[in-house]
Order: C-alpha cells, then sequence, then structure tokens
C-alpha cells in the first residue's frame, strides 16, 4: 500500500491532481488514487455558490465532490477554486497557480514554482497513470471496501430485481451500456451509443445468455427513450420468460424497493452490478469508452470497451492494458479493462466525425511533406539538425500541425452537439452530411464484437426473431422540419 499519512515530526506535501468540474470520467480514477494514496489531494474547479448551486449548466463539481465524500476522501484532500464558468479559455493555468497556493500558504511557504510543477502539480490525467503504475488486488480490495462493495445489501437488491421481473441468477448475463453524454452537449460524440448498434448486438447474442440488460443513459431526447423498450419487446415475445431487461437511468427512480438498497445513489449502483457478478456464473460488460466501465475493471469484472481506430483520444487508457503477463507497461497490475477496436464508430455522427478527422490528418500530412523532405535533403548535405534554415523549416511545421489540431478540436468537444445545456444555439452536424453514411455495426465489427460476447459452450439453434440485422441507411428528404436525432 501506498499510503503516506502526516505525521507531527515532518509535514508531507500533497500531490494535487487539478480536476475540471465537468471531467466527471476522471474521478472514478482519481477517487481510486486518492483512496490508495493519502499524500494525494485533489483540486475541483466549480462554480458553485454558498448553496451550492451552480451557475455552469455543464458544472458537475457538486457530485464528484460528493462522490469523493461518499469514497471516504477526507475533506481537507478535497479542495474547490470558484470559477465563473468550468470550460472557459484559461483555467487550466488558473488552477495550476491556485494548487500552488494552497501548498504555499497551507504546507511549504518557500517552495518553488519549478519544484512544484515539477513534483507536486498534477494534471486530471494522473488518476490513469497512477493506476498503470500502481494497481493490485491490494488495491482493489481497498476500493471494495471504500465502496462498500461487501454483498450487504443483497436481500433489498434481490426484492428490487424481483420487481422488474429481471433474473436474480442464472449462467451468462451480457450487460450493456448506454452512452449519450457527447450528444447530450458533453464531448466525444463519436463514442455515444447507437440505438440501431445495440438492436444488432440484441438480436445477434439474446439467445447466447440467460439475460441481456441495457443500463446507462435512456437518450438525449424523451421521444426517443422508448427504444430500448421496443428492442427488448422483439426478443421477448418469442421466450416464455423475458430475457432482454432495459434499466437505463434506473437510479432516477423513487421507489421505496429502489432506495432500500441506495440504487438512487453512485455506490448503490456500483453494488448492483457486484451482485450480478456474484449470482451469475458468466458476467460480461460491454459498451463504449467510459469512466463507468473503469470501475467494472476495477473492481475485477469481465470488461471490454469498444473504441474506433485512430481515436484522437484513445492513447490515454493504452496504459491499463495487459502487457502479456498481467501486468501494464507502466508495472501496476492489469485492471482487465481492455478495447475492442472496431473500423467505425455505429453512429452517422460518429462516423461523420471520424471521416472529418481523417481528412484533416491527410491534408495536414500532404502540407508537411515537402518541408520535411527540405529538412531530409538539408541534413544529407550536410547541414546541423539545428541550423537556422532546418529550425525554421520545423517552426512552419509546427503552425502547420497547430492549425490541424485547431480545426479537429471542434469534432471532439460540444460545438457538434444537436443539444447543449447552456444558452449557446446547438450547431448539429448537418442531416446532409450525415446522410452518406449508414447507422450501426458494419459486419467485420459485428465479428469483433461476437468474439469477446459469444459463450464457449453456445449451440446455434432456430429463433422466432431475426439474429442478423445490418446496417440501415437513412433518408432525410422526409424529416427536413423535424429535429437533429441521428
Amino acid at each position: 500500500m501506498n499510503n503516506q499519512n502526516n505525521t507531527n515530526s515532518e509535514v508531507v506535501i500533497p500531490f494535487i491532481i487539478v480536476q475540471p468540474g465537468y471531467a466527471t470520467g476522471d474521478m472514478f480514477a482519481i477517487a481510486a488514487t486518492l483512496i490508495n494514496n493519502q499524500q494525494y489531494h485533489v483540486l475541483i474547479s466549480t462554480t458553485m455558490d454558498e448553496h451550492e448551486n451552480v451557475r455552469d449548466p455543464y458544472d458537475k463539481s457538486k457530485s464528484i465532490r460528493e462522490f469523493y465524500r461518499s469514497s471516504g476522501i477526507e475533506e481537507y484532500r478535497i479542495h474547490t477554486h470558484n470559477v465563473n464558468e468550468v470550460r472557459a479559455p484559461g483555467l487550466a493555468s488558473q488552477l495550476k497557480m491556485e494548487a500552488f497556493n494552497i501548498i504555499r500558504e497551507q504546507y511549504k511557504n518557500d517552495l518553488s514554482k519549478r519544484a512544484f510543477e515539477n513534483k507536486y502539480y498534477k494534471p486530471v490525467g494522473e488518476g490513469t497513470q497512477y493506476i498503470a503504475k500502481n494497481f493490485s488486488e491490494e488495491m482493489r480490495n481497498q476500493l471494495k471496501v471504500a465502496w462498500e462493495i461487501n454483498g450487504s445489501q443483497d436481500d433489498a437488491i434481490k426484492i428490487w430485481l424481483e420487481t422488474q421481473g429481471i433474473p436474480t441468477s442464472g449462467n451468462n448475463l451480457l450487460i450493456l451500456w448506454s452512452r449519450f453524454s457527447g450528444k447530450g452537449g458533453d464531448i466525444h460524440i463519436e463514442h455515444d451509443t447507437s440505438y440501431w448498434g445495440i438492436k444488432q448486438i440484441v438480436h445477434r447474442v439474446a439467445d447466447m445468455y440467460d439475460a441481456v440488460i441495457i443500463t446507462g443513459d435512456k437518450g438525449y431526447v424523451k421521444e426517443r427513450a422508448k427504444k430500448y423498450d421496443e428492442t427488448a419487446n422483439e426478443i421477448n415475445v418469442h421466450y416464455q420468460s423475458r430475457k432482454v431487461f432495459n434499466i437505463t437511468e434506473f437510479w432516477k427512480g423513487n421507489s421505496p424497493a429502489l432506495d432500500a438498497w441506495g440504487g438512487n445513489t453512485r455506490l448503490g449502483q456500483f453494488k448492483l452490478y457486484d451482485y450480478f457478478q456474484r449470482h451469475f456464473q458468466n458476467v460480461k460488460h460491454l459498451g463504449f469508452r467510459s469512466g463507468n466501465l473503469e470501475v467494472m475493471a476495477m473492481l475485477g469484472y469481465q470488461v471490454r470497451y469498444m473504441e474506433e481506430e485512430g481515436s484522437e483520444s484513445g492513447g490515454r487508457m493504452t496504459t491499463w492494458f495487459d502487457n502479456g503477463n498481467g501486468e501494464t507497461a507502466l508495472g501496476g497490475r492489469a485492471t482487465g479493462y481492455e478495447r475492442l477496436v472496431l473500423t467505425e464508430p455505429p453512429t452517422r455522427s460518429g462516423k461523420f466525425i471520424q471521416y472529418r478527422i481523417q481528412e484533416i490528418n491527410r491534408e495536414t500530412k500532404e502540407r508537411k511533406a515537402p518541408l520535411e523532405q527540405r529538412i531530409k535533403d538539408l541534413e544529407n548535405s550536410g547541414q546541423a539538425a539545428d541550423s537556422p534554415d532546418i529550425n525554421d523549416l520545423k517552426k512552419e511545421i509546427k503552425i502547420i500541425d497547430n492549425e490541424g489540431e485547431a480545426r479537429k478540436k471542434i469534432f471532439a468537444g460540444p460545438e457538434m452537439a444537436p443539444f447543449r445545456k447552456d444558452q449557446i444555439p446547438p450547431t448539429p452536424i448537418l442531416k446532409k452530411d450525415k446522410e452518406r453514411f449508414s447507422e450501426g455495426f458494419s459486419e467485420l465489427d459485428m465479428k469483433i464484437i461476437l468474439r469477446y460476447l459469444q459463450p464457449s459452450d453456445w449451440v446455434e439453434r432456430e429463433t422466432g426473431y431475426q439474429r442478423i440485422i445490418g446496417q440501415r441507411n437513412k433518408s432525410y428528404e422526409r424529416l427536413l422540419e423535424s429535429s437533429e436525432i441521428g
């Protein structure tokens, strides 16, 4: 264990992780880091007033702070810094300065800025890196203790499952995670779920499992909230007992049966998936990259997350991957958080974004090529690598790279979402731009998914429903007056 506690004889200077108030996806790895190592603190940007009301609709700092508190993190290790907007430009440097001031005022008043930046300042991705370096079975058990994953609510969970008609035990269970936060105004639309893609998976594998549970987000528009129920019903009418269950956003319920085991809290939700893990013989989780799936892996459950080939943000989580010996490349035990690399996202919006990013990368590469060739020619002619001519060419290449990154940035943020939480009018992807792309998983990607999902003992048999569902195309000609829904 890496716990380091303050003593009367020596003041231990904390490492401070700086976390933007919108970054909920990072809070699970950060919480695990804080639980495992007492020397770590966290600084969260917030727009909360004295009554804990947030001014910015993108501000999740209140729920982030509450999760850390419920994880047993001491109050003195959770710091906040008030800002006007959690996504405003320049906040990173502002938060860094606040972290520096915290250490100077509370721990070491003569600490230099350089020493702070080199040792004690930690960016939001520090939790991910810490897990990659330090995860172990001991740490996994630590998390279970902190999050009260101990089976104490099994009886209450069983009662709630029975009220939902969900099996309470069995052999094979599949849990599909739905994500719509991108289209709901957050980031990474390309990693949102496709209703049609879930339909494809459910139809293909329902007969392989005792139960298939769809959990996570319902969607970003109420009109489509029944889509998963429709998919479940397409399968369930062919079985004596229901097989597919939609429990998306179950935590928003207010029934006494849900409240009895804390199902409307974050830690209560963890208990539900732990119940499934212990009461079914073979449980698999599948979804697009998300913090929730990171938790499932850290708790020891079988997890795969999907991500498209060439994802611009895909490198960060590779530090958790099994290096082939049960450990990560950074030396920690592999959590089990592993990736299925797909050729393309299942949504039209995701495919459009993937295409545009590839196009920008191609254009950037073509612009840099003659400059890079000139550098090679100069080096071959005997010029030093740091000569003025070569340095000037490198500066030109850097400008081109920066321009490309700036062009791609719009595709990663909320700018192209069909819905925004603030007062800025949305600028969604045009229907005519998406129409060229199909919806759902390609047959090649379905094969990749099936290699993970298909149980080794499954024997194919006839079903009363169509098992193989292909991608579909949609014409928007008749939907010109409708809202953006694709």
